[in-house]
């Protein structure tokens, strides 16, 4: 018993006694081909530590300084991108964030022997992304298979309110996450955690204090003389310590808004400070205190305001139009038709709206604030609309910082809101990207009104397909198929296909289906917004059918069967998000061999789960010579709760067995 007892002590010893420092690499860790817990993992951190403080500093008050060391371990070159870091800093201010690398190191093995690869200047550039933002970034070298590597950043800021993010959880699987918090007693900061994943905390309070170094200057009987003082000013600390061991990596699962809105993380917001001798200041703010403050900065609001310079194109492009809807449609076209996006997101003008229109060219906040003046000019009640894009996900605080795009939308007189985004050459009015589908956005009236916006389209979005084929006797079949797509299909089709070359297009739809031959592929109205997408082509194949003992075996629904639900995981914890409401048709009419008979047919299934949210109908029936399916799959709820997932996992498993089924001929 007191040889067991003393194994135990001595291993809890050993695991509480482990040093999470830079610069102990091992050759055991070196040697390590894959991840102990998770053998699919193309990498780990060792380990991650953060630590984010208060620091006074002369002449300049309380910087928030982040400190953050990582330890990684490479397993497979997929990881290798985990061998580089970016820190986003904002330099849009009267003051800058700033970051600093060191201690950046990788570590091989080379016959037996530990080899270090320190980073160099080369290694280390920054990024400027527009004016309001740059990025530090660092890319590790010698990185291999196996490789550690090591490095330590720093990051300064002033604004006090932009409290980092600690994430625990990632996309590969982490050892140990630690992040240490060091506030004095003057700031008060709320905290939330999000995810599953609850870290253990420990709170330590310390006695600090802040030497105040002061001098003056003054004359004493003709001579100048200077007097140096100090002042010692003691307050109290609050350490707080969170420590997370064994972290599984997030996985991302089939319709997923952002995953790493569920990861487990904590997050902090400024709430108060009371300075000694101060009144107590609130900061905690509502979304109406953050849109005024977006809205009266010059580069929002101050360009909503700029017309002269477009006055005379917009009153000419309108001399003939009357109706709202006209004037929307004729701007929206305009401005999507005269101006590119150049890649970057904002609410914040980079350029200002007129250079943009002039130049042609801007951010997401120079065309889409242009767009809005304009929609305002023709007299319509057009207003900014404020969002959080997906990638950069659900905003939790009123903050400036859960925004970070910034749409155009027009208020009806029926109460409802058109959202545009000019930003994109095949939107149309109320299909917006889908990265800007996150939620909800936030009006901003320039009465200083603001409220939320359901971001989610109403209209469900069809796709109709058609065929007509015939079966020979052979095995080999052919036909033609007519597809439509509408609204966010039409959108989602113009955006990948539209330019593309035909016959690289035709060359894929041959290998994705196994086809001998696809001929007089014709594509319609993907120039024209206002139509749906029409694609037509003749198809033949040799491969959509077994023989068996003279039995002819075909599935019914051709090459358009789901083989694979696409949910798979026994439990869910977040939603399931479609991202628009949607209807899929399909329509076949399948002529069967002359001499043959339908000796079994899949039976027809009709599922609708919990009040329409999905439905699955499904028919086969055969006349004179002729099978006939009808096919249809709707989508009612764009977002379905994870409570619902047993039931939508089974309704697809469904809809999977079902597609798959086969008719069975044989001869009369």
């Amino acid at each position: 018993m007191k040889t067991k007892l003393l194994i135990f002590l001595l291993f809890t010893t050993f695991i509480y006694s482990q040093e999470y420092e830079l610069g102990k690499v091992t050759i055991e860790e070196l040697k390590e081909t894959k991840h102990p817990k998770d053998t699919s993992a193309v990498a780990a951190f060792i380990f991650s530590k953060g630590k984010t403080s208060l620091q006074y500093q002369q002449g300049k008050g309380f910087l928030l300084v982040t400190e953050v060391e990582n330890k990684i371990k490479i397993y497979k070159k997929e990881g290798y991108e985990w061998a580089n870091e970016e820190i986003s800093l904002y330099i849009g201010g009267n003051e800058k964030e700033t970051v600093s690398f060191s201690k950046a190191i990788t570590y091989n093995l080379k016959d037996g022997k530990i080899e270090k690869t320190k980073l160099g200047r080369d290694g280390e550039f920054e990024e400027k992304v527009n004016k309001f933002w740059t990025k530090g970034k660092i890319s590790m070298p010698n990185v291999k298979e196996g490789s550690i590597i090591e490095y330590k950043y720093e990051i300064k800021s002033p604004y006090l309110n932009s409290f980092p993010v600690w994430e625990f959880q990632t996309y590969i699987p982490v050892n140990y996450s630690e992040y240490t918090t060091q506030i004095p007693e003057y700031f008060i900061y709320s905290k939330m955690n999000k995810g599953e994943l609850i870290p253990k905390v420990s709170v330590d309070k310390q006695n600090k204090d802040i030497i105040f170094n002061s001098s003056e200057r003054y004359s004493a009987n003709g001579v100048m003389t200077t007097d140096f003082s100090k002042q010692t000013v003691n307050y109290e600390e609050t350490k707080t310590t969170y420590v997370l061991n064994d972290i599984v990596a997030i996985k991302d699962e089939a319709f997923v808004n952002n995953v790493k809105n569920y990861s487990s993380s904590i997050l902090h917001e400024l709430s108060m400070t009371k300075y000694p001798n101060s009144p107590t200041k609130s900061y905690s703010s509502d979304w109406e205190s953050v849109v005024k403050t977006i809205y009266d900065n010059e580069d929002f609001g101050g360009q909503l305001n700029k017309a002269n310079f477009y006055e005379e194109d917009l009153n000419a492009l309108l001399k003939d139009i009357t109706t709202t809807e006209d004037k929307i449609i004729t701007i929206f076209s305009y401005i999507k038709n005269r101006l590119n996006w150049n890649g970057y997101v904002g609410y914040y003008s980079d350029k200002g709206v007129k250079k943009a229109y002039q130049e042609k060219t801007g951010n997401t906040a120079d065309i889409n604030l242009l767009l809005v003046s304009m929609l305002n000019y023709a007299k319509l009640n057009a207003s900014p609309i404020l969002l959080s894009t997906r990638s950069n996900g659900i905003p939790i605080f009123p903050s400036r910082n859960g925004f970070n795009y910034v749409i155009a939308g027009v208020e009806l007189s029926n109460g409802s809101v058109v959202l545009l985004d000019a930003t994109n050459k095949n939107a149309v009015p109320n299909i917006i990207p889908e990265n800007a589908l996150n939620w909800f956005g936030r009006i901003v009236r320039k009465n200083g009104t603001s409220e939320m916006v359901d971001l989610y389209p109403k209209k469900v979005s069809l796709e109709t397909i058609s065929i007509l084929a015939e079966l020979k006797s052979d095995g080999s079949i052919s036909g033609k198929q007519r597809k439509q797509l509408t609204d966010y299909n039409a959108f989602r089709f113009r955006s990948r296909h539209a330019n593309r070359n035909h016959d690289d297009y035709v060359q894929e739809l041959e290998k994705e289906h196994n086809f001998s031959a696809v001929e007089n592929y014709e594509v319609t109205n993907t120039n024209d917004l206002s139509k749906p997408i029409v694609e037509t082509y003749s198809f033949s194949s040799n491969s959509m059918t077994d023989i068996i003992d003279s039995k002819i075996y075909i599935t019914p629904m051709l090459f358009h069967q789901m083989d694979v639900n696409p949910f798979k995981a026994e439990e869910r914890a977040y939603p399931i998000d479609f991202n628009f409401p949607s209807k899929d048709t399909y329509n076949f009419s399948i002529k069967i061999p002359e001499g043959y008979v339908v000796e079994s047919k899949p039976e027809t299934l009709n599922l609708n789960m919990n009040q329409n949210m999905v439905s699955f109908r499904y028919s086969v029936s055969e006349n004179l010579g002729t099978i006939q399916l009808s096919c249809v799959i709707e989508v009612n709820s764009p977002i379905i709760e994870s409570d619902y997932y047993p039931h939508l996992k089974e309704l697809f498993n469904q809809i999977v067995l079902k597609q798959n089924e086969k008719i069975v001929l044989v001869k009369k």
